[in-house]
């Protein structure tokens, strides 16, 4: 996990009161910070939490400090899009910050819901690996990664972050509030994650989609917080939005704009249909663990890259929901491990 330098993030204007601010993450690729400049100034997601200071420096680029930011409204509670603002009130108490009117509640305090992510990660590679010993070198490398981030959160540049998520609004679906010349209306889009929401810009006609929607199938946590149904579900209500609202722009938290985003939605839509279909004839083989299905699906190499524990994860949302439907059925061994057959 490397440290990030001390510089602003790469700033791009949108509009006269929409701009991106894309921030470098020590893991994964930059996420995308967005600044609504109107008559109250407010923040789509707040960042990694060692994006703060890059995030602050572009800020000033604009004229702006971090106490005239007035809200931070979270698409959803991940370390990258949400640490951020856990630790904004060390520098500026005024700042309101708003999300799913459930998630608060369900996270009171956060470094316990980081440690519930870890051990869902030594869970996965207990699910995947036959071998023992391959299996708990792994777990001690995300252990250590894990830690690091810990401690970098709670000891950031001496200050403290917030434990739990505080919340100054709770948004439901339909909830609709202004910033002064630009209006918003939420909605609710579970799937990637179940506290999920896309605010959508009505008056020019934005949606901010987080992390449903980047170009990419994103990151499902099945046993976690992700559920595949739902993400595609929430897929088919950005299609209805779109349809309806042809003019509306698509604006992801990673990546570059959603240039076409009802071909972006069913090539989603149609990749998961594919994967599906390959993990099923890979079946008819036989029985086969996790790790065997990833290397069909994606190649032996994603084993040495940073997207490893994210494609198994995928691919376990893909197998539950096989499960669920009563085509796939599995075997979980005494010491975790766990493989797939088909159902006949």
């Amino acid at each position: 996990m490397r440290k990030l330098a001390l510089k602003p993030g790469e700033i791009h204007q949108i509009t006269d009161q929409i701009y991106r601010i894309t921030l470098s993450q020590p893991f994964y690729a930059p996420n995308q910070v967005y600044l609504i400049r109107d008559e109250k100034n407010m923040l789509i997601d707040s960042g990694y939490v060692e994006s703060i200071g890059p995030l602050a420096l572009s800020l000033r680029q604009l004229g702006l400090a971090m106490r005239d930011i007035d809200t931070i409204l979270y698409t959803h509670p991940h370390i990258d899009h949400i640490t951020g603002g856990l630790l904004w009130s060390q520098y500026s108490r005024r700042t309101e910050r708003w999300g799913h009117h459930e998630m608060a509640a369900a996270i009171p305090d956060y470094p316990e819901f980081i440690d519930v992510w870890q051990a869902d990660t030594a869970r996965i590679l207990t699910l995947a690996f036959k071998d023992k010993q391959a299996r708990t070198a792994r777990i001690r490398r995300a252990n250590d990664r894990w830690a690091r981030f810990v401690r970098r959160f709670a000891e950031h540049d001496n200050k403290i972050g917030d434990r739990g998520v505080h919340l100054d609004r709770l948004l439901k679906n339909g909830d609709e509030f202004s910033t002064g010349k630009l209006k918003f209306r939420i909605m609710e889009t579970p799937g990637h994650n179940t506290w999920h929401i896309t605010p959508v810009e009505t008056t020019i006609g934005f949606a901010f989609t987080g992390d449903l929607l980047i170009g990419n199938i994103p990151a499902i946590y099945d046993s976690l917080d992700g559920n595949l149904e739902l993400f595609q579900k929430s897929l088919m209500d950005l299609l209805e939005l779109r349809k309806a609202h042809s003019h509306t722009r698509f604006l992801p938290a990673h990546g570059e704009e959603i240039e076409n985003p009802e071909r972006a939605i069913k090539i989603v839509l149609k990749t998961i249909g594919i994967l599906e279909n390959g993990l099923l004839k890979k079946l008819v083989e036989g029985r086969k663990d996790l790790v065997n299905l990833m290397e069909s699906a994606f190649g032996a190499h994603i084993e040495g890259g940073n997207h490893f524990i994210t494609a198994l994860e995928l691919l376990e949302a893909l197998l539950r929901k096989l499960m669920r439907e009563g085509r796939v059925g599995s075997e979980v061994y005494k010491d975790g491990y766990e493989e797939f057959y088909l159902k006949h």
